[in-house]
């Protein structure tokens, strides 16, 4: 299987087992984490953000798709797909637009979540800015997402065409297919935006835990969530301790922490595990200018990578 046959086939059970839960995003991590009352408000933005892109590329579609058959009334639809496919598919606007607002909107959310998870660690060292590995994290990241929508929706639009084609249907049923593909409604926007704000909380987990000097491992914690047939996997992490900057073994995975972007989707989507710091009490006791010095010698390791 191809990279871009992988990220298809990543992408197409993401979203379709994300939809496999509905309501709150409390409902399925638990109630002990210190950035949990942001997420939902953080989830409903992303989604926002996210359906109003995908209503713009739909309607990119659209619009082109009657200008064109406008212009000549005796057009086929095998005219169209290869219209779609040489020209409008190359037009497409979606992978630069979404790319470059969920890179802000995720670097907004993970510097927000890492000033509370930090507090909650120790107050003698608050945040001031993100390390550069989670900067870079954050711009690679979300091209590459956004990337994978663009052309799961390519291919959703191509898969579209060709069955009204082999169907004998007319341009106007065409049209319809168009206007009711999945990949433009707003179920795919909330798809996306639950597991990747959750993502976001996990890397400012990392964050946190790395700025932290008082940090020296972190521990998965599965949520056990009712609303969420558990992964046995999962559940057999339970309690697992790892390094900081150590990874994880899941399902024959490696991952730095839960719905790490390095999992498949099987291990990401849904997912409500957590993770909690190992705390080295010693070091809490130290004076805030030794925690601090600790803290930026970790910081020019970190931009230094």
């Amino acid at each position: 299987m191809s990279k871009v046959d992988k990220l298809l086939t990543n992408i197409k059970a993401f979203i379709q087992k994300a939809e496999e839960v509905e309501g709150d995003i409390k409902d399925i991590l638990p109630n002990d984490i210190p950035e949990l009352n942001e997420l939902p408000g953080l989830v409903e933005e992303f989604e926002t953000l996210t359906a109003k892109l995908l209503r713009r590329q739909r309607k990119f579609y659209l619009d082109k798709l009657k200008a064109f058959v406008s212009k000549d009334d005796t057009e086929t639809l095998e005219a169209i797909l290869n219209y779609f496919q040489n020209d409008l598919f190359a037009a497409d606007e979606f992978a630069l637009l979404y790319g470059v607002e969920a890179a802000k909107f995720l670097e907004n959310t993970t510097a927000s979540l890492t000033k509370i998870i930090m507090e909650s660690i120790d107050k003698d060292v608050a945040f001031n800015v993100l390390s550069k590995r989670t900067t870079d994290w954050i711009e690679s990241w979300s091209k590459e997402l956004a990337e994978i929508m663009q052309l799961n929706t390519h291919k959703a639009v191509e898969s579209q065409l060709l069955e009204a084609i082999n169907a004998g249907e007319s341009i106007a049923q065409a049209e319809l297919r168009l206007k009711d593909l999945p990949q433009f409604d707003r179920k795919r926007a909330r798809a996306v935006s639950r597991t990747e704000i959750l993502t976001a909380s996990s890397q400012a987990n990392w964050e946190s835990f790395m700025q932290s000097p008082s940090v020296i491992g972190k521990k998965w914690k599965h949520s056990g969530a009712k609303k969420i047939k558990p992964r046995e996997t999962h559940v057999a992490m339970d309690g697992t301790v790892a390094g900081v900057d150590e990874l994880f073994l899941v399902d024959g995975e490696f991952g730095m922490y839960p719905r790490d972007t390095t999992f498949s989707a099987k291990n990401r989507v849904n997912c409500g595990c957590v993770l909690s710091p190992v705390v080295d009490n010693h070091i809490t006791g130290l004076s805030p200018e030794e925690k601090e010095e600790i803290r930026q010698g970790v910081l020019e390791e970190l931009d230094a990578q």
